[in-house]
């Protein structure tokens, strides 16, 4: 996986998120690629499409990009808070 391009080919995901006040962290961890979403202050951390619609968003992306990723784990804000 050529994590560079992977990164640039979610360009527009990235923006969109950064527009509804998120960021996005891309990593490689285990051969799988990491996507981890981080909210801004007043984010509205529950008004993030599911899990699996990202997942599909981000799948089409990658592939119109020419990029091939064999697996995606996907971190949403809600998944870092400690109980």
């Amino acid at each position: 996986m050529n994590l560079q391009a992977v990164g640039d080919s979610l360009a527009a995901t990235r923006e969109g998120l950064e527009v509804a006040g998120f960021s996005l962290q891309v990593a490689e961890r285990n051969g799988r690629l990491s996507l981890t979403i981080g909210a801004n202050e007043g984010a509205c951390e529950e008004c993030l499409v599911p899990k699996s619609l990202f997942l599909q968003m981000v799948r089409d992306e990658i592939a119109a990009a020419g990029e091939k990723v064999d697996g995606i784990d996907v971190v949403y804000p809600v998944d870092q808070k400690s109980v």
